[in-house]
């Protein structure tokens, strides 16, 4: 347990030297200048789109730096050789871009409070943030490691924004009509906005709830076992 808190440390202190934390924070500024700009009503519709905008594309995009700058200075490589395990390092890194998602969804929904008073179920979208962050780690760790350099990883990022998140935006404006929802739920961008959304308005579907929870759940295990684990010791050992 020491180690692995060690490692978060460290995984933490990357971020803000690489400036992937202070650039999270200049996106949640930018969030929070926008509301100002907004209606109370407007302002709680947009909330939960910018919430999961930061959980799954930011966050998949700032991974996707963090590794690839590692990778460049042979940072993850010299971790292997420390007395701890592929798996915490894993943990470690997944932890600490799951860091990023909590910390826009506490500053945008704080300044949602401060700007219009509106409140909602935070410990639900606490929870929501979590298990979405969890699952848009490990798409992201994929997406880096499959990837030859970080542009190479943008490109791969846009082909899955186009696929996934594209079709949950359309949705949340009403372009795609709500009829066609449980479809969209097989996308895990989909149900991550299905989760936010319904802890920020406090309503929800029990059974899109309950399917989008267990899903990115089982997703994420998956992920993590069969195509994250295997592929970062490999990308490890080879530098």
């Amino acid at each position: 347990m020491s180690n692995l808190l060690r490692l978060i440390a460290g995984e933490l202190n990357l971020m803000v030297k690489y400036k992937i934390l202070p650039f999270s924070l200049v996106t949640a500024v930018i969030w929070i200048v926008l509301l100002f700009f907004l209606s109370e009503d407007e302002a709680s519709h947009v909330v939960p789109l910018l919430i999961y905008i930061d959980v799954a594309a930011m966050s998949i995009l700032l991974l996707g730096a963090s590794h690839h700058l590692e990778k460049q200075e042979g940072t993850i490589r010299s971790m292997m050789v420390m007395p701890v395990s592929p798996g915490q390092i894993l943990a470690a890194k997944t932890v600490a871009s799951m860091v990023l998602s909590i910390e826009s969804a506490v500053i945008t929904s704080a300044a949602l409070y401060f700007i219009h008073g509106v409140t909602f179920n935070y410990a639900a979208l606490l929870l929501f943030v979590i298990v979405a962050g969890a699952t848009h780690a490990a798409i992201g760790f994929l997406l880096s490691l499959y990837s030859r350099d970080f542009n190479s990883m943008l490109g791969l990022l846009v082909g899955y924004m186009l696929v996934f998140t594209l079709p949950t935006v359309l949705f949340h404006f009403g372009v795609i009509e709500e009829k066609f929802e449980w479809l969209l739920m097989i996308s895990p961008s989909h149900s991550a906005s299905h989760l936010i959304t319904s802890a920020v308005s406090s309503e929800f579907s029990a059974p899109k709830l309950i399917a989008g929870c267990i899903y990115l759940i089982i997703l994420t295990a998956v992920l993590f076992r069969f195509a994250v684990y295997p592929a970062f010791k490999d990308n490890a050992v080879r530098g």
